[in-house]
C-alpha cells in the first residue's frame, strides 16, 4: 500500500491525461506485484475513469460514470452481489468527499471461478494550484499474501502441535502450542532434534516410519510415544506425520501434528490398576491374585516346585465396622493390609478378596513348617491393637493352609482346601491356622464354607440364568421356557442348585435371590423381543419362603411394570407341597396372583399322589409330570399308569400338561400317544445361557413331534 501512496504522489499536480511516462511507472509498479490481476486506475475531474491492465500497461477501457466503474470493475468479481449497491454508495461518498480509499473486497476470478482476496486504493490529486483534478489508485490481486497471513496466524494458533522437522529430525517451524507443550519457547525448540526431545525409550520409534515417508512407501503414520518436557518431565504424545514435497516430487521435510494424550494414558494406567488392584488398600485384587495363581500352579506341576495360599478371615471385623463405621473398618483393613506385607518375603504375595477376606501366596515351600512360621507371623501381627477414633481395636485371624500340589492341582482346588480349612480355624475358636487335610473334608466344613459364599453370591455377579425350552408336541413351536438358576463361585467353583437352594432357603436369602431371578427372568424376555424373537412364556420357580412371602404379590406388580412384560408371559411354578401346607390361604394367594394374568403351573406334580382330589379347587394353568416318572418310563409299568392318569386328569380339567426330564425318542412317543402338550428335557435342549438360548430361539423351525 505504501508503493501505491507514493505513486499517487507523484502525480500530484499532473493533468490526468494518460501519458506515455505514466504508463511505464504504472508497469513497472504493478509487474513487482506478481499478482493474478493488477490495474492502475484513474478518474479526471469530469468523473471519467480509465484502467491501465498489467501486465502491458496498455489503456484498456474508459468508463462514463462512478457506477459504470464500479460495477464494471470493482464489482464484476465480487460474490457478495447483495452487498454491492451499499458499497457503491459508500464509494461515490468517499468521491464526493475527495477522501483516500483502502479497502478490501473478496471476489471470485470470471476465469477459474476461485475465490480471490482483492486490495482497492485510491488518493484524489490535485493541480499545482489546489484545484481538484481527480483520482489515481491501484487495484490489485493479494491472494497469495493473504493466505500465507491466514495459514500463519492458523499454524500458530492452532489448538494442537504442529511442527515442521528437516534433515537430521531439527525442527525448522513449530507453532505456539508445540512449544507450550514442551515448556520450550520458539528459539529454544528451533535450536532441538526430535530425538533429543524424546523420551530414551521411544527415541527410535519412529524411525523406520520416517525413512518410509521419505521413499514414499507410505503417505503418513501415526504412533504413540514419549516426548521430555523441557523441566524433565514426560508428557505421552499422539504423533501424526506425513512429508511435504517440492514440485519435483523431493521430500523437503516432515509435518508432524502432536496431540498431549497424557491424561489418557494416566486415566488407562489408572483403569488398568484399578482391574487389577483393591482401591482401598492397594493389594492386589481376586482377578490379580487368580492370575498369579494359575501361574504358579503351572510352574508347581511343569518344575515340581510346592507353593502354599493362606487364607486369611478377620475375626470380629463386623463387630467393629457395625459399631465404629465404616470408615473405622476401612482404617483397620488398610492397616491390616500393610501389616501383612510386613510379614512376607519379596517373592511372597498378599491380596485382598473383598471384605475382611486376605489371601496369601507363598512361593518355593520345601516344609509345613516354612508356612507355619508365616502364618504365626500374620496372627501376631492381626492381633496387635490397632487405634481408631480414640478407641484402641484388636482383632484376630482364622488362616486356613493349603499346599500345590498336595491339595489341589489346579487353582479353585488349592482356593478350596485352604478355604476349608480356615472354616477349621473358625470352628477351633479363631485366632489359629490349620492346614488342609482329607479328614476336615466333612459336610459341616463344606457347609460353612459354602454358606459364607453364598451371602456374597449376589453381590459379586456370581449368578446366572439359564434357560430350558419346552416344546409344544403337536407343532413343534417353542412355547416356552424355565428360567433355571446357576452358580458359579471363585472359591467353590460350579455349585448344583440341588446343595446351594436348600441352604438359601434355610438362611432366608432365598427371597432376595428369588426376587433377582424373577426380575431378570422378565426383563430378558422382553429383551428377547426387542430383538426380533417369539414371544414365549417364562416360568420361575417360587420357593416355599417365596410363596409364603406377604409382600409376594406386590413384588409380582413391580415385576410387571418395571419390565412392561405382558402378564400372560410370565408362570409362577410351586409344587404341590407348597399348596398342600395352607390350602386355604394357597387358594387366595394363587387367585390374587391370577387377577394380575400371570399362569400359574404345579412342578413336580405326582409326588403329592394324594392331592389329586384337590387340585380342582385350586386356580392353576399347567401341570408338570415330575422327572422322576419320566426317567424309566420306556421300562416301568407303574411310572406309565401314574403319568398316564395325570395326562388323563389334567386333560379333564382342561389343564396344560408338561413332561419333565424328557431324554429319548421313546419317552417322547410314549407322552405323545397319552396327549401330553408339552416337554422339557436334554431330548430337546438342555438349559441354555442367554446367548445360546437367543440362537436356539431365532434358528429353531417348528416341527411336529408326533
Amino acid at each position: 500500500m505504501g508503493q501505491a501512496i507514493t505513486l499517487q504522489q507523484a502525480v500530484i499536480g499532473i493533468s490526468l491525461e494518460i501519458s506515455k511516462a505514466l504508463q511505464l511507472s504504472a508497469q513497472h509498479f504493478l509487474r513487482g506485484m506478481d499478482a493474478a490481476f493488477a490495474y492502475y486506475w484513474e478518474q479526471d475531474q469530469e468523473q471519467r475513469f480509465t484502467r491501465i491492465q498489467f501486465p502491458d500497461g496498455a489503456i484498456e477501457q474508459r468508463y462514463q460514470s462512478h457506477d459504470h466503474f464500479l460495477q464494471r470493475t470493482f464489482w464484476e468479481l465480487d460474490e457478495a452481489k447483495e452487498d454491492a449497491a451499499s458499497s457503491w454508495s459508500r464509494y461515490r461518498a468517499l468521491f464526493a468527499a475527495r477522501m483516500p480509499i483502502h479497502d478490501f473486497i473478496v471476489c471470485r476470478s470470471d476465469r477459474n471461478s476461485e475465490l480471490h482476496y482483492v486490495s482497492i486504493t485510491g488518493q484524489p490529486v490535485y493541480h499545482s494550484d489546489g484545484e481538484f483534478a481527480g483520482y489515481c489508485g491501484v487495484v490489485r490481486d493479494v491472494t497469495r499474501e493473504k493466505r500465507m497471513e491466514d495459514y500463519a496466524s492458523t499454524f500458530d494458533m492452532a489448538a494442537i502441535g504442529i511442527g515442521h522437522v528437516g534433515k537430521g529430525g531439527r525442527f525448522i517451524h513449530v507453532n505456539r502450542k508445540l512449544c507450550d507443550m514442551l515448556g520450550y519457547s520458539r528459539e529454544e525448540l528451533l535450536e532441538l532434534t526430535v530425538k533429543k526431545i524424546s523420551h530414551p525409550e521411544d527415541a527410535n520409534v519412529t524411525d523406520s516410519y520416517r525413512d518410509q515417508l521419505v521413499t514414499g512407501q507410505i503417505d503418513s503414520f501415526k504412533v504413540e510415544k514419549r516426548y521430555l518436557r523441557k523441566d524433565g518431565s514426560t508428557i505421552w504424545v499422539a504423533l501424526t506425520a506425513a512429508v511435504k514435497r517440492g514440485s519435483g516430487g523431493k521430500a523437503l521435510y516432515d509435518v508432524s501434528v502432536v496431540e498431549d494424550i497424557s491424561a489418557r494414558k494416566e486415566a488407562e494406567v489408572r483403569v488398568q490398576y484399578l482391574a487389577t488392584h483393591d482401591e482401598m488398600t492397594g493389594l492386589p485384587n481376586r482377578t490379580l491374585f487368580g492370575q498369579l495363581l494359575k501361574n504358579s500352579v503351572e510352574n508347581a506341576l511343569r518344575y515340581q516346585r510346592n507353593f502354599a495360599v493362606l487364607f486369611v478371615d478377620l475375626d470380629r471385623f463386623k463387630q467393629i465396622n457395625d459399631s465404629l463405621g465404616h470408615e473405622a473398618g476401612d482404617i483397620l483393613l488398610k492397616e491390616m493390609a500393610r501389616r501383612f506385607r510386613m510379614c512376607l518375603r519379596s517373592g511372597d504375595v498378599v491380596a485382598r478378596l473383598g471384605g475382611d477376606e486376605f489371601v496369601v501366596l507363598v512361593q518355593e515351600v520345601s516344609n509345613d513348617s516354612q508356612v507355619t512360621v508365616i502364618a504365626r507371623h500374620l496372627l501376631s501381627a492381626a492381633m496387635k491393637p490397632v487405634e481408631i477414633m480414640g478407641q484402641e481395636c484388636r482383632v484376630t485371624a482364622s488362616i486356613g493352609i493349603s499346599l500345590c500340589p498336595r491339595d489341589g492341582k489346579d487353582d479353585l482346588a488349592i482356593m478350596k482346601s485352604a478355604d476349608i480349612a480356615m472354616y477349621l480355624a473358625k470352628e477351633e475358636g479363631k485366632n489359629n491356622y490349620q492346614f488342609y487335610s482329607d479328614k476336615i473334608h466333612s459336610g459341616a466344613i463344606e457347609k460353612m464354607a459354602m454358606e459364607t459364599q453364598l451371602r456374597r453370591a449376589l453381590e459379586l455377579k456370581e449368578f446366572e440364568i439359564h434357560y430350558q425350552a419346552k416344546v409344544n408336541i403337536k407343532t413343534g413351536e417353542i412355547r416356552g421356557v424355565e428360567a433355571l438358576l446357576r452358580w458359579n463361585n471363585a472359591v467353590l467353583g460350579s455349585i448344583s442348585p440341588a446343595q446351594f437352594i436348600p441352604l438359601a432357603e434355610e438362611l432366608g436369602i432365598i427371597i432376595v435371590i428369588g426376587r433377582w431371578v424373577l426380575m431378570q427372568s422378565c426383563a430378558q424376555n422382553m429383551a428377547w423381543q426387542h430383538e426380533g424373537l417369539p414371544p414365549v412364556c417364562v416360568s420361575v420357580n417360587l420357593s416355599p419362603r417365596q410363596f409364603a412371602d406377604p409382600d409376594l404379590v406386590d413384588y409380582i406388580r413391580v415385576v410387571l411394570a418395571n419390565t412392561g412384560i405382558a402378564p400372560e408371559l410370565l408362570e409362577l411354578e410351586i409344587t404341590e407341597g407348597m399348596v398342600m401346607h395352607n390350602a386355604e390361604r394357597a387358594v387366595q394367594l394363587l387367585r390374587e396372583i391370577k387377577q394380575l394374568g400371570v399362569r400359574i403351573a404345579i412342578d413336580d406334580f405326582g409326588t403329592g399322589y394324594s392331592s389329586l382330589s384337590q387340585l380342582r379347587s385350586f386356580p392353576v394353568d399347567t401341570l408338570k409330570v415330575d422327572r422322576s416318572f419320566i426317567r424309566e418310563l420306556e421300562k416301568n409299568e407303574e411310572d406309565r399308569a401314574i403319568t398316564q392318569a395325570i395326562i388323563t386328569m389334567s386333560k379333564t380339567l382342561g389343564l396344560n400338561v408338561v413332561a419333565e426330564g424328557v431324554e429319548n425318542a421313546e419317552q417322547q412317543t410314549f407322552l405323545t400317544s397319552q396327549g401330553c402338550d408339552e416337554i422339557q428335557g436334554y431330548f430337546f435342549s438342555k438349559p441354555l445361557s442367554n446367548a445360546n438360548f437367543m440362537v436356539l430361539l431365532q434358528n429353531h423351525r417348528s416341527v411336529p413331534l408326533s
